[in-house]
């Protein structure tokens, strides 16, 4: 299966996991959502600086940063000097992604076994696969901070499988769409699986469109129901118009398609789709889902 990007969930997980709690805990704001980034960054003893233009910053830092590090500023969002204690966000993106990056630095700044200073390139360089592992353990520890743990999965238990569902939870939680609709899914008891899509430049002959998978986020159910669904489900990774789904993509916002189990039975499963600027997003859950506590109305 195409895993989704930045999101490879680190063999240090539960260890990650287990510093954010202690980070809640000590913050004092387990329960309160959105989590409160002040009382995060006061916990964690930061500074965050969020007018701070990086590039201005980088005339600032030659002396004390290693070559590589300042010829990739460009593509920096976000950097904590362990020096002064101080973290700084690129001021130029949006707030949820603001969020998400701060929580990030903020995991390289509570994980004690990350606490290596930046040298000059010798035998005490930090290795590219060692780098690679950290920035994992961030992004997988920011989104903990961000959906504190199991209490954003806790409380999807009462919602409807649906769209609408995962774009309100976005709201309270303070985090983007897209993130939120991932978690949706990926921590969802329910068998469930989140499509993303890009549209392709292909000329059909009816004029329709086709899509891309990009990626593919099953839920632990729906792999165990139904297997790789990018193995199982489908066989390349282009859904055209003449596909049911494509046919539901190009024709609609919902509907209904057959998926056929581990076991050779034919199920009956609901569609959603949700579009950005940057992404078609197809949600595939089960027509017969038991009713929720909790239905969301509104159009998104």
């Amino acid at each position: 299966m195409r895993m989704p990007p930045q999101l490879a969930v680190p063999s240090s997980s539960l260890v990650v996991t287990d510093e954010v709690r202690k980070l809640l805990r000590a913050a004092g704001v387990r329960g309160q959502i959105p989590t409160p980034k002040s009382q995060i960054l006061a916990c964690a003893r930061l500074v965050e600086i969020g007018e701070l233009d990086l590039a201005l910053y980088e005339e600032s830092i030659t002396e004390r940063t290693v070559n590589l590090f300042y010829k990739a500023m460009n593509k920096v969002r976000g950097f904590f000097d362990r020096k002064t204690k101080q973290l700084y966000v690129d001021p130029t993106l949006y707030d949820s992604k603001k969020t998400f990056v701060t929580y990030h630095e903020v995991i390289h700044k509570i994980a004690p076994w990350q606490h290596i200073q930046r040298t000059e390139e010798d035998d005490l360089t930090i290795s590219v696969e060692c780098e690679t592992l950290f920035e994992a353990e961030a992004n997988y520890g920011a989104a903990e901070i961000l959906f504190q743990c199991d209490t954003f999965e806790n409380e999807a238990k009462d919602f409807e499988l649906s769209i609408a569902s995962a774009l309100y939870l976005a709201q309270k939680y303070d985090s983007s769409r897209h993130s939120s609709l991932r978690r949706f899914v990926e921590r969802n008891h329910r068998p469930c699986l989140l499509l993303i899509l890009k549209e392709t430049k292909r000329q059909n002959a009816d004029g329709r469109t086709s899509f891309l998978i990009s990626y593919a986020i099953p839920s632990e159910s729906f792999t165990a129901k139904f297997g790789d669904p990018l193995d199982s489900i489908f066989t390349g990774p282009f859904i055209n118009p003449d596909h049911e789904l494509g046919h539901i993509l190009n024709n609609g916002l919902s509907g209904e398609i057959i998926l056929r189990d581990l076991n050779g039975f034919d199920r009956a499963y609901a569609v959603e789709c949700y579009c950005n600027n940057y992404n078609t997003f197809v949600l595939i859950h089960r027509k017969d889902s038991p009713p929720s506590r909790n239905t969301v109305l509104f159009r998104f």
